[in-house]
């Protein structure tokens, strides 16, 4: 455990075990997952709601960027956890499972996501679950791997729940640029001019008091693997790369 990386002294008491963290995961619960391609997902949350499953049954709406990485979806639908899920997976015992109408899933664009939520179409997370590589002075989540829909779940949801990932570099601040449209009718265009212009924030701007736990891991993100062709997908390329 590092406190350095959460420079809001005031958030030290809030540092807790995974197993703590999942407790404000209750049944029936809305749930926004940081996540996207497989890369900055929550892990030490998710694995404890697992386990936790096991014992008290539990379901939730799971709702992340895209796909998540290191079995979590696997997981999850094996506990039993998954009532709903949206909007990207690419887990086969997930597919397996909505096909079988055992989860809910809404397969839409990565862009409706939040915009659905913005506007109240969709339920608002009850808890977001963020990694981050640290806590800002004033509270500020910086991500890690990936951005996605995690500064709107963070924003909407009524509790935050940070997970420090302790096994990528600091350096890592700086790389984001973190942009919040406002909202429709009055939104107005991107104003990205030039390709080194900022018009975001690096770290995701919340009111440090949503956040109600803290949790530390050190697990790497596990991107995928590029399958070698067979004979049925040597098939298809053939067909379109002459």
């Amino acid at each position: 455990m590092s406190l350095d990386r959460i420079r809001l002294a005031s958030l030290h008491d809030k540092v807790i075990s995974a197993d703590q963290a999942a407790e404000f995961i209750q049944d029936g619960m809305t749930v926004g997952m940081s996540g996207f391609t497989r890369a900055g997902e929550a892990k030490a949350v998710p694995q404890a709601l697992v386990h936790r499953a096991k014992a008290n049954p539990l379901k939730i709406t799971l709702i992340t960027g895209a796909s998540l990485g290191n079995d979590l979806d696997k997981q999850l639908t094996e506990a039993g956890v998954l009532a709903r899920r949206l909007p990207f997976q690419v887990d086969n015992t997930l597919r397996r499972a909505i096909n079988n109408g055992e989860v809910m899933f809404i397969d839409q664009h990565l862009s409706e996501t939040v915009e659905q939520m913005r506007n109240l179409q969709l339920k608002r997370p009850d808890v977001a679950v963020i990694e981050a590589i640290a806590i800002t002075e004033d509270g500020g989540i910086i991500p890690t791997t990936s951005v996605g829909n995690s500064a709107s779940f963070a924003i909407f949801a009524e509790k935050v729940i940070v997970e420090i990932n302790t096994s990528l570099s600091e350096a890592f601040e700086g790389l984001h640029d973190i942009y919040i449209p406002t909202y429709r009718p009055t939104r107005q265009p991107i104003p990205l001019t030039k390709v080194d212009e900022r018009i975001g924030t690096t770290a995701i701007q919340i009111d440090p008091a949503k956040i109600v736990g803290i949790v530390f891991n050190d697990t790497a993100d596990s991107p995928s693997t590029v399958t070698l062709p067979d004979d049925e997908t040597q098939g298809i390329a053939n067909h379109l790369i002459a």
